[in-house]
């Protein structure tokens, strides 16, 4: 009986015998391990099903490919990309927030579907890690602003420095409120970098988003998700 040694992913990493054990629907031949004694399909020849794929996607996505150069590099198809990256979004939790720091908020102009439709990103930044905290996307106005100072008002912040867009002065205390020249340095570099990293993003550019559901997606990996 043909025996095959493999890593299984199912015993955390654990090192154990695989024995032949029937073959699946499409005909692909199944294995068991010894130790779990769960089934698996170890060879397979459609490159989407192996498990570090999901890995390079978010490596690719982080520096900034596109949806079909991605697709090249990884060698899956455009749709099956989209799929993943979408599946890859929704497992990705905002970061804990840390009480009594101090934050940057600015807004970034980008588009979805048309040039016609303007779409702001709108995001907290922490001042001394430079990670960012919250974020929001959608038109210019209290309601999208409101989504990111909410979170951070609830932290407690030491300081909240903005711009001096009108619609900062009715959300965020006076008390924590500051617009001094400078104060918003880091986050306005933050600007600059992602434009540079995301294609979308880019100004002038014909590769922004389709759809408002793929652009959070996008920036909830880009902000959040860890490369291992």
């Amino acid at each position: 009986m043909k025996l095959k040694i493999y890593t299984c992913s199912k015993c955390v990493g654990e090192i154990h015998r695989f024995i032949k054990f029937g073959k699946t629907p499409g005909g692909k031949q199944r294995y068991q391990c010894s130790g779990c004694k769960k089934t698996s399909v170890l060879e397979y020849d459609n490159v989407a099903c192996k498990e570090e794929i999901n890995k390079k996607i978010v490596l690719l996505t982080k520096e900034g490919l596109g949806i079909r150069s991605t697709a090249r590099v990884l060698k899956i198809s455009p749709t099956t990309l989209l799929k993943r990256l979408l599946q890859i979004s929704q497992a990705i939790k905002p970061p804990i927030m840390s009480f009594k720091k101090e934050y940057q908020v600015d807004e970034i102009c980008t588009y979805v579907r048309t040039k016609s439709n303007r779409i702001w990103i709108a995001y907290g930044l922490e001042t001394i890690t430079k990670k960012v905290a919250y974020f929001s996307v959608g038109k210019r106005n209290n309601t999208t602003l409101l989504k990111v100072i909410h979170p951070l008002i609830l932290s407690k912040p030491v300081k909240i420095n903005t711009d001096r867009l009108k619609h900062y002065a009715y959300l965020i205390p006076k008390t924590i409120h500051q617009t001094k020249k400078y104060g918003t340095n880091t986050i306005e570099r933050k600007n600059l970098s992602m434009r540079t990293h995301l294609k979308r993003l880019n100004r002038r550019t014909i590769c922004f988003s389709k759809s408002l559901r793929m652009l959070n997606a996008i920036l909830k990996i880009y902000f959040w998700a860890e490369i291992t």
